[in-house]
């Protein structure tokens, strides 16, 4: 779950629905710079898909005691942590193996970029390799079960599974960046472009208001894109797990719809 700041009050964003907006916006890329993914369907897929592990925690969240709101996905400890994206892997195969190996090299990325092994607890970090080492496995096997077939043949080298992994990884920075509510910029790095060259997005509201912001270099195919996504109204703090997920229950709900444009 994610939140966005209203006032002294949040809008709740399940971690599917911030998924969904990932895939809206893979959905809708690709120009002269920035090359679409390939495979796009599965690609898309496994951007959309991408927090698929999380639908059980959404559907009963925990009280983080500290916020007196429910846990924030960055809030969560290493143990569940890493049984949530065991069972995203999971879910995810039932789709297709090559969405599943995004789902799963996405927790790659996570692990690689917020995860200090070195200031970890020990047993945290023994955790993290332990899980890192299972989804390797699970990565190659994928990748083996999948070489026979003419739909992947170049889907399968390593320069495009890393590029598909840092695709995924994009779109879930911007989505993210859309879902907390941007009001003023932000940078989403190693972007891919074409071949394996990178670059730097920024995203900026021109107005200090987060339902319009400024892509810049533009990765989209259409001049202007709109995504949608949806979160409840959380009003108050809570002291009690029940009520929360009662109140979380019976939030207004609230749609968010936010419009992308060229510089």
């Amino acid at each position: 779950m994610l939140f966005r700041d209203v006032g002294k009050d949040v809008i709740a964003i399940p971690q599917p629905s911030h998924a969904w907006l990932s895939g809206q916006l893979l959905r809708a890329w690709g120009n002269g710079i920035f090359a679409p993914a390939v495979p796009c369907e599965e690609v898309c897929l496994g951007a959309e898909l991408h927090d698929i592990g999380w639908l059980s925690w959404e559907a009963e969240p925990t009280l983080n005691p500290q916020t007196a709101r429910p846990h924030s996905f960055q809030e969560l400890g290493v143990a569940i942590h890493t049984s949530l994206w065991t069972d995203g892997v999971r879910r995810a195969l039932a789709f297709g193996r090559y969405p599943a190996l995004l789902v799963s090299l996405h927790a790659d990325t996570i692990y690689g970029s917020f995860f200090d092994f070195a200031k970890a607890a020990p047993e945290d970090a023994a955790l993290v390799r332990r899980f890192l080492d299972d989804q390797h496995r699970f990565q190659r096997a994928c990748i083996g079960a999948l070489s026979g077939n003419p739909r992947y043949t170049s889907a399968l080298s390593p320069q495009t599974i890393e590029r598909n992994r840092l695709l995924v990884a994009a779109v879930d920075r911007m989505s993210l960046e859309v879902g907390w509510g941007l009001t003023s910029e932000a940078c989403i790095p190693n972007v891919p472009t074409i071949g394996e060259a990178r670059t730097e997005i920024r995203l900026r509201s021109p107005s200090g208001a987060p339902v319009e912001l400024v892509v810049d270099p533009w990765p989209f195919a259409a001049d202007h894109v709109e995504v949608v996504c949806e979160g409840r109204l959380l009003r108050g703090r809570f002291t009690d797990e029940r009520t929360m997920r009662q109140a979380l229950n019976d939030a207004e709900p609230v749609t968010i719809l936010t419009v992308l444009r060229h510089p």
